[in-house]
């Protein structure tokens, strides 16, 4: 009997585009029910010819919150994914109209404070620091005594001296109740402006503890690279190269992360005015290279293929969703299917 294993991500993400294809209806029925009988194979495997066609030309272009789902997926299988590309061309053009100096019209009445401190972090990164900077000192006025009021002030240039920020980091364990509003992985770097390798550690090993664990394993490890780089125990480009891959992890809904990061990275790695440093990061972040259509997506590819040879051989078609994979199988389907993904 012929089998395939796959990872239960690349089935889940395979699945997620043979959503959005319109007529493909035994296809869908039959794979979300655990698998297609015999005597239906000729036209599940005209669809499948299908779905490849459309594969081929179909943008690889993934949405939030529709499509979280197979965002998640695309990380576990390490498929490279970033809007930032996206992002990056909505500021230029504004920018090329001096939106942000102008700041009129339906931007006045429906923001009459200006632009959110999210929305100016961005800006800054793709180089619109000088229209961005009345409006950051407005905002670190309006919040003043908050963290975001002193990125803000950082960003538009004014100097941040560590004592300020050891005035919000408190003590390491307070991480588990924190006191303000940013979540902790913008807390948590405001541990390391002293530096203090053994109570940035403590703070680590307490802040680490409650992060997601795929979310927040780059942003653990770059913060673990500069604890060896103050113990003399990792280069300073191993540190440069957890910092890339931690950046290219950060969503445009999570940007705000990246000051405290920025900040890091100007304080031990290269010293740059703070709008330099957010510059070069969206540099990198424009320059992820994300697969431009589903068929560009390997482990997509691999179900589809799988799914082709299996259906060839004419003996009926399994599908089993198991702990972590999924095991596809020549056979006919168990009796009265599976509804699991329903």
């Amino acid at each position: 009997m012929e089998i395939r294993h796959l990872s239960a991500p690349a089935w889940s993400a395979f699945k997620s585009w043979l959503l959005k294809l319109p007529g493909v209806p035994v296809a869908r029925l039959r794979l979300l029910t655990g698998g297609c009988p015999a005597e239906e194979l000729p036209a599940f495997a005209k669809e499948l010819k299908r779905v490849r066609a459309d594969f081929k030309k179909r943008p690889n272009e993934v949405s939030a919150p529709a499509d979280e789902g197979l965002r998640k997926d695309y990380a576990a299988l390490g498929v490279p994914w970033s809007a930032w590309s996206e992002v990056a061309g909505e500021v230029q053009r504004d920018l090329k109209r001096k939106r942000y100096a102008r700041w009129t019209g339906a931007d006045a009445l429906e923001f009459p404070e200006g632009p959110s401190a999210e929305e100016l972090m961005t800006v800054v990164l793709f180089g619109g620091v000088e229209q961005a900077r009345p409006h950051l000192l407005r905002r670190a006025s309006l919040a003043a005594g908050s963290l975001e009021a002193l990125w803000c002030r950082w960003l538009a240039g004014e100097p941040l001296e560590p004592e300020t920020l050891r005035a919000f980091a408190g003590a390491p364990e307070g991480l588990a109740e924190p006191l303000y509003t940013p979540g902790l992985e913008e807390v948590l770097p405001l541990f390391f402006v002293e530096p203090d390798p053994a109570r940035a550690e403590r703070a680590l090993e307490v802040a680490s503890a409650q992060l997601h664990a795929s979310r927040s394993q780059p942003l653990v490890a770059f913060l673990r690279s500069l604890l060896g780089l103050w113990r003399q125990e990792t280069s300073v480009e191993e540190v440069r190269v957890c910092f890339d891959a931690m950046v290219a992890t950060v969503s445009p809904s999570d940007v705000t992360q990246l000051s405290a990061l920025a900040y890091l990275y100007g304080r031990y790695l290269e010293a740059l005015p703070p709008h330099a440093l957010l510059e070069q990061v969206g540099s990198r972040l424009e320059r992820i290279a994300v697969p431009a259509r589903v068929a560009d997506v390997q482990p997509v590819m691999e179900a589809l293929t799988a799914l082709e040879e299996l259906t060839a051989m004419g003996l009926g078609l399994r599908v089993e969703q198991r702990p972590g994979d999924v095991l596809l199988s020549a056979q006919e389907p168990e009796p009265g299917g599976g509804d699991e993904f329903l």
